[in-house]
């Protein structure tokens, strides 16, 4: 009967040994695997010199009393504890009653674009997405797409892609790749430049990772140069366009016009369309009392030179207009009025109106008619005319003094 025991336990240990082996080749979905690093506990339970927590080697070798090294990697706590049962019974403990668990598992590791790179403890049903939330998340130049992991597998090494919702093996080497793609914004954004590309990404979105627009920014005027079917198009596009990867957002300079001349703020206002010359001038703070507000210029650009226009207030503008308010016209009347002084000239302004406006003869003036010095030809001349001739810009009227 003795002997008769010892062969049933012997063939019960071969059985095992066999299972152990083609175990090797099996599928980590048939089991947890024991492996190098892991921390597993043998308990047997009356014995507890044989209860032992001890750390699988570099080899897969684990060193038990009565038994010595066991080759314990690439086995199930299952098969360990069977094995154990086994060639305890034979000839060291009358039935064995043997519990073989896992106190801490072997890392797996995450490497490349996350926050903490490194080798982490093992834990079973763990997710690619649990594993890259224990490494910190993703860095700002994650590729989050196309994750790939390194494992070990049958005794060769194999490179996978892999999802969020799959399962890491112990020893697997999930690895982030850097992100390739990226987009470009320039123009009117405070930090012009190449920014990596993420999935979901609008426009509205991309000028905020470049500062936001400048104060010179066309608002409502934005493109999108993009290549499609190899060929380059410039796109108009809205704050919610979405971004593909090597868009070019460009954000144009707004448009504008200048003011110049007798205004109270002369300069460069941003252009709107419908713009009207009166609007313009409002910008610039209207008229001074100096300006000439009949004779409003325009100087607007052809292609080849300028325009020079004459306009109504109430005229439109057009970008990059020049409006000039020039300085209003005088003349002069001296000599026997009673407010001789200069004024503002004004077409068709007569003699007699003139004296009008400088409040009419005193009682010594000769009603009759007046003098006027006026330049011609470049030289100044004195000129006896008419109380209804028109009066030029720059006359100066005399009125003369009687004797009699």
């Amino acid at each position: 009967m003795k002997t008769h025991g010892r062969l049933l336990s012997l063939l019960l240990l071969l059985v095992c040994a066999f299972d152990a082996g083609a175990a090797d080749l099996a599928s980590p979905r048939d089991g947890y695997r024991i492996g190098a690093n892991d921390v597993i506990r043998i308990q047997v339970f009356g014995e507890d010199d044989l209860t032992v927590e001890s750390k699988v080697s570099g080899e897969g070798k684990l060193n038990y009393p009565l038994l010595g090294m066991l080759q314990v990697e690439g086995r199930t706590t299952e098969e360990l504890q069977q094995e154990l049962t086994v060639r305890l019974a034979a000839g060291y403990v009358r039935l064995p009653k043997v519990s073989v668990s896992i106190v801490r598992h072997r890392n797996f590791y995450v490497s490349g674009e996350v926050k903490t790179p490194g080798g982490f403890p093992y834990e079973e049903g763990l997710t690619v997405q649990k594993a890259l939330s224990i490494a910190g998340g993703f860095t700002e130049k994650a590729e989050k797409q196309g994750l790939k992991v390194t494992r070990l597998t049958e005794g060769r090494v194999e490179t996978l892609t892999i999802g969020p919702d799959d399962v890491i093996q112990p020893n697997d080497i999930l690895m982030v790749a850097t992100q390739n793609h990226k987009f470009y914004v320039s123009g009117e954004v405070k930090n012009p430049g190449a920014y990596a590309y993420g999935e979901g990404l609008s426009v509205q979105k991309a000028i905020a990772m470049a500062g936001g627009l400048t104060e010179k920014a066309e608002k409502g005027v934005l493109k999108v140069t993009r290549v499609i079917n190899g060929r380059e198009e410039s796109l108009p596009a809205r704050l919610e366009t979405p971004v593909l990867p090597d868009d070019v957002i460009l954000v144009a300079e707004a448009q504008r016009l200048y003011v110049t001349g007798e205004v109270r703020t002369p300069g460069r206002y941003f252009y709107e369309p419908g713009m009207t010359v009166q609007r313009a001038l409002t910008l610039a703070g209207g008229f001074t009392e100096k300006s000439d507000k009949t004779g409003i210029k325009v100087r607007r650009p052809n292609g080849k030179g300028m325009d020079t226009i004459l306009v109504e207030v109430d005229a439109l503008v057009m970008p990059d207009d020049l409006i000039v308010v020039t300085q209003s016209k005088k003349f002069y009347v001296n000599g026997e009025v009673k407010r001789p002084g200069d004024y503002a000239y004004e077409m068709g302004l007569t003699v007699h109106k003139a004296i009008t406006m400088a409040g009419g003869f005193t009682d010594k003036a000769v009603t009759k008619r007046a003098k006027v010095l006026r330049v011609i030809n470049g030289e100044e001349r004195t000129v006896e005319i008419a109380l209804d001739a028109p009066v030029l810009p720059e006359d100066i009227i005399v009125v003369s003094q009687r004797f009699f």
